[in-house]
């Protein structure tokens, strides 16, 4: 899996650790020690189009039964104001390495006839907020490389689904949102609190495990009702 060293992606790390997956982690923190309970780290610069397609290559030549896309940026601008090199490098950390990865170990999945694939995408790829044009683009497009995957190869015993998180705790909301920001979002939040690495994870183990075997090509959005005020 990718983006496994904090947040939602280590938390899915050590929950598919602890249910027994050999877990290998890439991320972009050149100086990361392997999450606990994993069994490799690969230090990965996924805006580095040449580095992302060395790895991709790597991994396609290993029997991996599940892939999990977790690395993620952004950056919040107003849209006259977004740069391109910024859009450029959003895009490649959120859909082109996610492209990448799914394409490197699609093909051994279908001949094995089992695997399972989830790309974790964000409710600002469901709905969106001001600023956020190259965020949203980007889990916009990864939605759609789920839902196009998933028609070729659900067939194939190799469900594909996007998970989309709402605000969750620490994670992005913290680094892009003051304490006000974050004070006036839990009013739009039904539930009334920010979502729980932990919970995130525990849906990505079902989706990924044995027990589903009918649920792919869905978005399935976990935000604490947020999207449906």
């Amino acid at each position: 899996m990718t983006g496994g060293t904090r947040g939602i992606g280590a938390a899915i790390a050590l929950r598919l650790a602890v249910e027994g997956a050999e877990v290998i982690v890439a991320g972009m923190r050149v100086a990361a020690e392997t999450p606990a309970g994993c069994s490799e780290y690969h230090a990965v610069d996924f805006t580095d189009a040449a580095a992302t397609e060395q790895f991709a290559e790597a991994i396609a030549e290993r029997p991996i039964d599940i892939l999990v896309n977790s690395a993620g940026i952004t950056k919040i601008a107003r849209f006259a104001e977004i740069e391109p090199a910024d859009f450029d490098r959003i895009h490649a950390v959120n859909v082109r390495a996610p492209f990448l990865l799914c394409r490197a170990l699609v093909e051994g999945m279908r001949e094995r006839g089992w695997g399972r694939m989830v790309n974790i995408g964000s409710v600002f790829g469901t709905v969106s907020k001001a600023e956020r044009g190259s965020y949203s683009a980007s889990k916009f497009a990864l939605d759609g490389l789920t839902a196009a995957l998933a028609a070729e190869v659900a067939r194939d015993g190799v469900p594909v689904n996007t998970v989309s998180p709402g605000p969750i705790e620490p994670e992005m909301t913290y680094a892009v949102l003051s304490r006000a920001e974050i004070e006036r979002l839990l009013q739009e939040i039904p539930i009334g609190r920010l979502g729980r690495p932990e919970e995130i994870a525990a849906l990505v183990a079902w989706l990924v495990g044995p027990e589903n075997t009918y649920l792919s090509g869905q978005n399935v959005v976990i935000d604490g009702g947020f999207t449906r005020t």
